[in-house]
């Protein structure tokens, strides 16, 4: 029996990827949140698949893909792409509300562009909005406001404002 239990070990899909000769079926493998996560990136990225980003902004807001959006924003393999990843947040339609404290420490990266498109999916957030939240976010967003250079302090004006007008909706 113990050549039997050596044999099942290469068949379980959390240990190996085993693909089976001869057989006419094809053998699918659970895709794993990091397989997801690099093939998000890839699609979103990658020059390659500029003809299909649209089709996959589409699906990711169809599925409800928000989750594996973020997991790949926060992945180390997106560094040198954060910002186009974060964009695809606002690209996607995705109601990223319930993620707001996320987004405003992407809105005070000290990437130009990752802070850019965080603010631009703050705005087209919809809501609801805790007020906690809220007041929290204004909070950062001013102190850190203070130690940085007259663009970047108009931009974070434009996401105070938009802050506040949350609170009064």
């Amino acid at each position: 029996m113990k050549a039997s239990n050596d044999l099942e070990k290469y068949f379980n899909s959390k240990e190996y990827a085993t693909t089976i000769v001869g057989e006419t079926e094809d053998v699918s493998f659970p895709l794993t949140n990091e397989d997801k996560i690099s093939s998000l990136i890839s699609l979103l990225t990658d020059p390659a698949n500029k003809e299909i980003k649209e089709e996959a902004l589409i699906t990711l807001k169809k599925e409800k893909g928000g989750d594996t959006l973020l997991l790949a924003i926060a992945s180390p393999k997106a560094t040198n792409v954060r910002n186009i990843l974060v964009a695809a947040c606002w690209e996607s339609e995705i109601n990223f509300s319930k993620y707001l404290p996320f987004f405003i420490l992407l809105a005070l990266d000290e990437n130009y562009l990752i802070s850019l498109e965080a603010i631009t999916t703050i705005e087209y957030m919809e809501g609801p909005f805790t007020e906690k939240d809220i007041t929290e976010a204004i909070k950062k967003v001013k102190a850190f406001k203070k130690d940085n250079t007259t663009e970047r302090q108009v931009l974070l004006n434009d996401l105070i404002a938009t802050l506040e007008g949350f609170l009064n909706n």
